[in-house]
């Protein structure tokens, strides 16, 4: 027998293969297709510039130069749905402020916690003190305490020779 030159006929698993392919093609080019539809708009409009070094924009020519031709600006108008958007985020933004603003607030206005200790773990609460005897408070000064010279032994003078001789 005598082998076919025809190619072999597509495994099933090979054919899903080609079906996904084809299918996320189409998404793909359905997805192109919405995004092109949702750019913005492209607009424009002719501005003249007037006053000293030509800082004053208008939309009419100016009144000194009317014989002044105006220049082509192009800009992009947002559409709708991009308008709604915008206010959606700008919306939920503020909302978001506002919630972290009453956040930061309420945790202003709790009364500060235990102080961690060394190791960073919190330490025991102090017990409330007694209101029959009033504790005395610890007088902190804002001057550093003095410390103590270190004493030295004076130094002897010097043996001379006249008591090296009598000696």
């Amino acid at each position: 027998m005598r082998a076919s030159s025809r190619p072999a006929p597509c495994t099933p698993r090979l054919g899903r293969k080609r079906h996904a392919l084809l299918a996320l093609l189409a998404l793909l080019a359905a997805s192109l297709c919405s995004l092109s539809a949702a750019q913005t708009q492209r607009q424009s409009t002719t501005l003249w510039r007037c006053g000293p070094e030509g800082r004053e924009l208008r939309d009419a020519p100016c009144p000194e130069a009317l014989h002044q031709p105006g220049r082509r600006l192009d800009y992009d108008q947002p559409l709708a749905a991009q308008r709604s958007e915008a206010r959606r985020t700008a919306e939920r933004d503020a909302r978001l402020a506002r919630q972290l603003e009453k956040e930061r607030r309420e945790l202003e206005t709790r009364p500060p916690g235990s102080v961690a200790a060394i190791h960073g773990r919190a330490g025991p609460a102090a017990p409330a003190p007694a209101a029959s005897k009033p504790a005395a408070q610890p007088v902190f000064s804002s001057k550093p305490p003095k410390t103590q010279k270190p004493r030295t032994s004076k130094p002897r003078p010097p043996a001379t020779n006249a008591a090296a001789a009598s000696g």
